[in-house]
């Protein structure tokens, strides 16, 4: 009877200690998909706001590069119109501040509001102005890689 009572005690906590372990090891791996989310989301905003007309293929290309589904459907729909007013404005913006916030994550999808502070000049302002924006960006992980598949301007 004791070692009876002595097998069902080492099942149970065997039991427990395995359940307490998948949800302890699920709520890591969520927080470091997070965290990765977050700082892919901050990069990936930067990316998009840093611009200058003497290298618009570069920039323009690394954007696209962090980007999919509707949004990369988008921005590649939009970008010879795009790349063809950066260059005729001599637009230069480079991002010298960004904040950013998680909304809500998993796994493999997250939501991040960017806040950035990008100086810009163009033929319009030359000596350039601070431009203020705020992003909201959908993510989704795409292999090994956060990608952008939403952004959107907020106020």
């Amino acid at each position: 009877m004791l070692w009876a009572l002595t097998a069902l005690a080492l099942v149970a906590t065997v039991a427990l200690a395995a359940t307490r372990g998948r949800a302890w090891w699920d709520a890591r791996a969520t927080e470091q998909a997070q965290n990765d989310a977050l700082a892919a989301g901050r990069q990936l905003a930067v990316n998009f706001a840093t611009i200058d007309y003497r290298k618009v293929d570069e920039d323009t290309d690394r954007v696209k590069a962090g980007a999919t589904g509707e949004f990369l459907s988008s921005y590649t729909a939009q970008l010879a119109d795009l790349k063809k007013v950066i260059v005729d404005n001599k637009s230069v913006s480079k991002v010298e501040r960004s904040e950013a916030a998680l909304v809500d994550g998993d796994r493999d999808s997250a939501t991040v509001i960017v806040g950035l502070i990008a100086p810009t000049s163009n033929t319009v302002v030359p000596s350039g102005e601070k431009k203020t924006y705020r992003t909201k960006l959908g993510l989704r992980l795409v292999g090994e890689q956060w990608k952008v598949e939403r952004l959107e301007f907020v106020g």
